[in-house]
């Protein structure tokens, strides 16, 4: 179970998203729901190459998708241990497993691999120039799952969020990962940000899935 993000925004009368900027696309699993709800183009980034190939062989068949193989947080340029999970990487995080191990006992984290990041905003800017301007000014989706790296990523996209309307992204309450940022923190940086927590799930494992929406396309003020 999680949130619907389509249907809910349908019900809410908003504005249906036109572009949305996935950060840890994985394998591709969200991009048929994207294309069925009327989202015209995407960039979608996974830093890991096995779950990359498959991503970028599927944005390749969807005009206006397009994949990146790269690492976002808070800064450029920074070095980071990527730690690597056994579940097809899907786990995997550049924050070290807490309670995850004994939560999900049977994903491991047996390796690491060394990964230099990019923020959002240097990404976009990076591909706004070199042929993509017209993806990059029609992202006004963020949807993300990091595994606990969600504010970094964030705090690295300035810009970017100015256009944006609609953050939909995992969030946790239990400790899954060493230094996570806590939900409510989480949720303060967002109303400060412009963001009001539209919807928020958790399950039995206290993570889940929260939708933030901008106050102003809500009607609301910042």
């Amino acid at each position: 179970m999680s949130i619907p993000l389509f249907e809910t925004l349908r019900a809410l009368g908003v504005p249906a998203p036109q572009g949305v900027l996935q950060l840890g696309a994985s394998f591709g699993q969200e991009l048929q729901s994207f294309v069925s709800n009327g989202v015209g183009c995407g960039v979608f980034v996974e830093p890991l190459p096995e779950p990359f190939a498959q991503l970028s062989s599927l944005c390749k068949s969807i005009p206006g998708y397009v994949a990146v193989q790269t690492l976002c947080t808070d800064e450029t340029g920074k070095r980071y241990t990527f730690h690597l999970a056994s579940n097809g990487g899907m786990s995997s995080s550049i924050l070290k497993p807490a309670n995850h191990l004994k939560v999900f006992e049977s994903v491991k984290f047996e390796g690491s691999v060394e990964l230099v990041s990019n923020t959002v905003d240097d990404l976009t800017a990076y591909l706004a120039a070199n042929g993509h301007a017209n993806v990059v000014n029609r992202l006004d989706t963020m949807y993300m799952d990091t595994q606990g790296s969600e504010l970094k990523i964030l705090m690295g996209a300035n810009r970017v969020l100015k256009n944006v309307k609609y953050v939909f992204t995992e969030v946790m309450r239990a400790d899954l990962y060493e230094g996570q940022t806590p939900f409510l923190s989480f949720c303060a940086w967002m109303d400060a940000t412009g963001f009001t927590l539209n919807n928020v799930y958790f399950n039995s494992h206290q993570y889940g899935d929260a939708l933030f929406i901008r106050k102003e396309t809500l009607g609301l003020k910042h």
